[in-house]
């Protein structure tokens, strides 16, 4: 799990207890660094103080989320009567995840509260839909399958999810092959282009912005996948297509015969 934090220095500090080594953190100096960083850099959660610098932001994090309602944001403060305000305005805004400094942050509670967050709601709209052929795949297959999904920016290549699942890349198209995929290329090209598309329906992404978070050498790469998935450019998927119809035809893509491409 990928963590940015803004927050003071106390907070931090037991906020680098509660992740371990097991997790990534990322803290910022300053709401447009923030805002720099869930932009243009990986970012599952964000862990923030409204109150600072000594000021409550309740605009600036409304902000946050309104351009980025695919990030999952959590409000770590002291309890004061301003803060209390101040969650209760955010909750307005779709900010429902709120622990207090030295009341609910017990290290297990608050990484089992970061671990347990929502994921991607499309990443598992697509594992629904493929979730008779993933079930027909050795446990260990499966669960690097989802994995790849819940996270695909790990999983940039074939080696990578063959890696995961403990097997040759050979290996790997033979399993999957056997339980309707049409080849493991294209899965991980599916999983990337559903988050693809999910982060550019944000208000305050750019086609540049998604393709660097997901590790594409260039914006032309990304289009060229999205043409082989559902037959258009991520653009003018995002403005012809809805979520659902959009997981659909990916899903949809992963059973049927395919050309693929060399760009992987």
């Amino acid at each position: 799990m990928d963590v940015v934090a803004y927050l003071p220095a106390p907070l931090l500090s037991h906020l680098r207890i509660v992740l371990g080594d097991q997790h990534r953190l990322t803290p910022v100096e300053g709401w447009e660094a923030l805002e720099g960083v869930v932009r243009k850099a990986d970012a599952d959660v964000v862990v923030l103080d409204p109150t600072l610098p000594g000021t409550v932001r309740v605009s600036e994090t409304a902000l946050l989320q309104d351009r980025y309602p695919s990030l999952r944001v959590v409000v770590y403060t002291s309890l004061t009567p301003s803060a209390m305000r101040m969650v209760v305005e955010l909750a307005k805004h779709g900010v429902q995840h709120v622990v207090l400094h030295r009341f609910d942050d017990e290290p297990r509670r608050f990484i089992d509260l970061l671990t347990q967050l929502p994921g991607h709601a499309l990443g598992e709209l697509l594992l629904e839909k493929v979730h008779g052929a993933v079930g027909m795949l050795p446990p260990r297959v499966g669960g690097a399958v989802a994995r790849m999904i819940r996270a695909p920016r790990h999983y940039s290549t074939v080696d990578d999810l063959a890696a995961g699942a403990g097997m040759t890349r050979r290996q790997l198209y033979r399993v999957l092959e056997g339980a309707g995929f049409t080849s493991p290329r294209l899965l991980v090209q599916a999983a990337r282009a559903v988050r693809a598309f999910a982060f550019l329906r944000d208000p305050g992404r750019l086609l540049e912005d998604v393709s660097e978070k997901l590790g594409y050498s260039e914006p032309r790469v990304l289009n060229r996948v999205m043409l082989d998935l559902v037959g258009t450019r991520p653009l003018e998927a995002r403005r012809a297509m809805s979520p659902q119809e959009f997981v659909e035809r990916v899903a949809a893509r992963l059973f049927a015969p395919a050309v693929e491409l060399d760009d992987m």
